[in-house]
């Protein structure tokens, strides 16, 4: 391991100037390096996840992942902003330097370990514990509203049916019905994320 590119990561620009760095030594071009690989591991992760989505559905969804206010989110989240060294002005707020942190570190990793440990520390650690993909799906596509708004203008009969899923503990199971014909299924760990996902499955069968 070298400890150098990790310290670099950790380094935000503002504190060039102060007679000890140069902009060698802060984390601008590790920042690009590791919003790269950021971009390719999420995009593959999203490629999998939802082999039924267009391209379009999942660019959208890449955006709303990888951006600033989520990086800032998820850095926060893991310790990141405590241990950046910067100075805080006008212009960069702390989400955006931790944000930018992150990447870097990422960078970092990449430079240091290669493509697969940088994509293990994406896929193991900060999709399970700090990216909430469905909660982040739900929040930019609200296919519920979205499905109810199309059947009262189509004066169509629509119907969720969300409830315990008896066979799997701590989940529910959710079915769309329109005029009486089952239209989609689906289960989550929430009631809320259940008819999420449900709706989405029916706004996709009916191509709205």
């Amino acid at each position: 391991m070298d400890i150098t590119w990790y310290e670099k990561a950790l380094r935000h620009k503002s504190v060039v100037g102060s007679g000890k760095y140069c902009h060698q030594d802060c984390n601008e071009r590790l920042e690009l390096l590791g919003d790269a690989v950021l971009d390719t591991v999420i995009t593959e992760y999203l490629f999998n996840k939802y082999p039924e989505s267009n391209e379009g559905y999942l660019t959208k969804l890449r955006a709303r992942i990888v951006n600033r206010q989520t990086l800032g989110s998820v850095g926060r989240a893991s310790g990141l902003h405590e241990v950046i060294e910067a100075r805080i002005g006008n212009e960069d707020s702390m989400d955006k330097i931790v944000g930018n942190a992150l990447e870097a570190w990422l960078g970092a990793i990449y430079i240091d370990r290669g493509f697969t440990a940088a994509k293990n520390s994406i896929d193991r650690f900060l999709v399970p514990n700090y990216i909430d993909i469905e909660d982040i799906i739900g929040s930019a596509f609200d296919f519920k509203s979205k499905l109810i708004e199309w059947a009262q203008q189509q004066k169509k009969d629509l119907r969720f049916n969300t409830s315990n899923n008896a066979d799997e503990d701590g989940m529910f199971a959710c079915t769309v019905v329109i005029n009486q014909v089952l239209v989609a299924t689906g289960k989550e760990r929430s009631k809320k994320k259940a008819e999420q996902a449900t709706s989405k499955t029916a706004c996709e069968s009916l191509k709205l």
